[in-house]
């Protein structure tokens, strides 16, 4: 009879273990979700300085710029398209960040001036040709600053940096009768090469780099 009754009361508790659990496993599984997306953009900042001549010509890799197309007028002494003591001229360069979205530090460079270049044939910042621009060396070589280094801002008010380069080949070069005798000796036989040698070429290097 007791062990009836045990048997009873254990079947009991079972049943209500079993309800309970049920009751925390149902409570575990309901609950609110809620789902929702979106989606990410960026727009890549334009990159677009801009290097030019006087005019707004953009400068490539096929531009060039030619002395002789700036030679102060030497009417019926010196042929057109020629360069010769005594003849003097100008060219210029422009950096513009009109169409880009970042700052950019630049510069302007001429460099890589050919073999037999007249020595007395200069590069200055003045049209008064009292302010040569002074040659740095890289590489071992020649290379004038026409812009040094400098940073454009965007919140800058300019957008457009302009720099003229003015170039001289003084007549007559040298203190004393005997260095202008010596002067005048070197450009004579420059003169007298055949046309693949009396030409000349330099390079103008235009670089511009991101600020970070």
């Amino acid at each position: 009879m007791k062990y009836g009754k045990m048997m009873k009361g254990i079947g009991v508790a079972a049943l209500a273990l079993t309800v309970v659990s049920s009751c925390i496993v149902g409570g575990t599984l309901a609950k609110y979700t809620t789902t929702a997306t979106g989606q990410g953009s960026a727009i890549v900042a334009k990159w677009a300085p801009k290097f030019s001549d006087e005019s707004g010509t953009e400068y490539s890799n096929e531009t060039k710029v030619e002395l002789t197309d700036t030679t102060v007028s030497k009417a019926n002494k010196v042929t057109s398209k020629r360069v010769a003591p005594g003849t003097q001229g100008s060219f210029g360069v422009q950096v513009s960040k009109e169409d880009t979205e970042v700052a950019f530090k630049y510069s302007v460079k001429i460099g890589n001036l050919s073999a037999g270049w007249p020595e007395n044939l200069k590069f200055y910042s003045d049209d008064t040709y009292n302010t040569p621009i002074t040659a740095t060396q890289e590489n071992g070589k020649d290379v004038y600053l026409v812009i040094p280094e400098a940073t454009m801002l965007l919140d800058a008010s300019t957008t457009t940096v302009s720099k003229t380069v003015y170039w001289k080949w003084p007549f007559e070069t040298g203190v004393g009768e005997s260095a202008v005798a010596e002067s005048d000796k070197k450009e004579s036989e420059l003169g007298k090469k055949d046309e693949a040698g009396r030409s000349m070429s330099f390079d103008i290097s235009c670089v511009a780099t991101q600020v970070e």
